[in-house]
């Protein structure tokens, strides 16, 4: 088989983050799954935003959880589909969609804090094994492409993108 190029080097990373990210959720589904809990590793950002901060409206899980609208709804609509969550109107705005866990959602979220110290555990295990702590590269990572977007990096290293910022 042919080699690609630039996947073997820092080019790739972007789709080397997303591989990782979706190795991640496969397996720790299989780990909530072993611990009893039935929510699919994507939903629990969610349910644990709405567990400890209440009910929220899709737009403010969307950004808080910085996730794309339709993302945070495509994920609520699991929720909803599941007996996990609610949608109903928000009372000020009509337009608002406020969510909101059910009892069962409710459950879900007990057993989820029970499961987010093992989970824990194995990531430090995994961060050991590797020889860098992969949750606070990332923090960092994410915080210095907000204080430096990768289009001012192309700028300063002198190769500017065609066709200006935000070229494709």
């Amino acid at each position: 088989m042919k080699e690609i190029p630039f996947f073997a080097t820092p080019a790739a990373f972007a789709m080397r983050v997303g591989q990782l990210a979706t190795t991640i959720y496969e397996q720790m589904d299989g780990c909530l799954a072993a611990q009893g809990v039935r929510l699919p590793g994507y939903t629990t950002s969610i349910v644990q935003t709405i567990y400890h901060d209440g009910p929220q409206s899709i737009s403010d899980l969307a950004g808080r959880l910085r996730l794309s609208h339709q993302l945070a709804s495509q994920r609520v609509q699991w929720l909803v589909r599941e007996g996990f969550a609610t949608v109903a109107s928000g009372a000020e705005d009509r337009r608002t969609r406020i969510v909101r866990l059910t009892r069962a959602g409710r459950l879900e979220g007990d057993k989820l804090q029970r499961f987010l110290p093992l989970i824990e555990k194995a990531y430090r295990d995994l961060f050991d094994q590797v020889g860098l702590d992969l949750h606070d590269a990332v923090v960092r990572a994410s915080a210095a492409l907000a204080d430096q977007p990768l289009t001012s990096r192309f700028e300063r290293l002198g190769t500017p993108l065609a066709g200006g910022v935000g070229a494709r």
